[in-house]
């Protein structure tokens, strides 16, 4: 899949682009007359030439929305709708823009942003990324009221019509909050801010359930702190086996801090063997840390038949 984004850094409208945007300075309300010439000649240019330009000002759209809002309506915005033949492109350049925009940017481009997860002609890459913004949006709503005109019903139908490897992007971007609030705030930034994301958004399709997602849900938990026994409650339905070539979840189970066994042992128990499944006997790397941790923590589960039956898949060291 071609990507115009990466053409136009390194073709002379790009560059130009590139020129005109250190031009426009702080505090602008709208370009100066001869600035906005400039960029109405670039953006209006015919053929491949205005494609690129507009590709690599598509990147840089929530800056020029703060700094000219009505010329970025007019002349930026229409190019992302998808009668627009250059919408594919636009869009793929706008995943590596460094900021979303305010409200009431998204609230402008919130209806093809949204269709943009039933597309086809859309890259995985790019569904990643505007998954994770789905999360962040709402994560920023729930936390700080920022008032973006997203309902986490939209969101959640938005990724079940991406698919399942969306929401690995999802649960990235939520394990990443939560692992960036401080110990003393996890359990209830979990409460407050996470935990109702994540109820919200996370779609119920045991099809779109994947070891891929598995490892960002593990994530979240490992980072739960206090929380952790009411999180693994609403997680745990969600998890899958991990995938046998990798055992990177087990493995984190296995460094997970003490906090977390202590807990609730029983709860740690249940997600080990969630994560398990049904592994070949003496494959699973990293388990036989993970339950010794277990026994020493709560003795009596050792004899549980959950507890017994992982024992054989257990890899021997050396």
């Amino acid at each position: 899949m071609r990507d115009v984004f990466n053409d136009a850094i390194n073709a002379p409208p790009g560059r130009l682009a590139e020129i005109l945007l250190r031009k426009v300075t702080e505090g602008d309300v709208e370009f100066p007359s001869a600035l906005q010439a400039r960029f109405d000649r670039l953006v209006d240019a015919p053929g491949r030439p205005g494609l690129l330009a507009r590709a690599r000002l598509a990147a840089d759209v929530a800056f020029l929305f703060a700094r000219a809002p009505n010329w970025t309506k007019s002349k930026l915005l229409p190019h992302f709708e998808w009668p627009s033949p250059d919408a594919a492109d636009v869009w793929s350049a706008r995943k590596y823009s460094t900021a979303i925009g305010t409200p009431e940017l998204f609230g402008l481009m919130k209806k093809p942003f949204l269709e943009l997860f039933g597309r086809n002609d859309v890259p995985a890459e790019d569904l990643d990324t505007f998954a994770e913004w789905l999360a962040a949006i709402l994560t920023v709503n729930q936390a700080e009221g920022a008032g973006y005109p997203l309902t986490p019903t939209e969101a959640r139908s938005a990724l079940r019509r991406a698919g399942a490897k969306a929401l690995s992007s999802v649960g990235h971007r939520l394990a990443t909050e939560m692992e960036s609030a401080k110990p003393e705030n996890k359990a209830q930034f979990w409460r407050a801010v996470v935990g109702p994301v994540f109820q919200a958004i996370w779609p119920l399709d045991v099809e779109l359930q994947t070891s891929a997602s598995t490892f960002k849900l593990v994530q979240i938990l490992c980072a739960t702190g206090e929380a952790f026994p009411e999180a693994a409650d609403i997680i745990l339905p969600f998890v899958q086996p991990d995938d046998p070539r990798s055992q990177t979840t087990v493995f984190s189970l296995a460094e997970a801090p003490d906090s977390l066994y202590t807990a609730a042992p029983g709860k740690m128990l249940d997600l080990i063997a969630a994560v398990v499944g049904d592994a070949l006997p003496g494959s699973v790397y990293a388990l036989g840390k993970a339950l010794s941790r277990l026994r020493l923590i709560a003795p009596s589960l050792a004899d549980t038949r959950k507890f017994q039956r992982l024992l054989p898949y257990a890899s021997q060291p050396g």
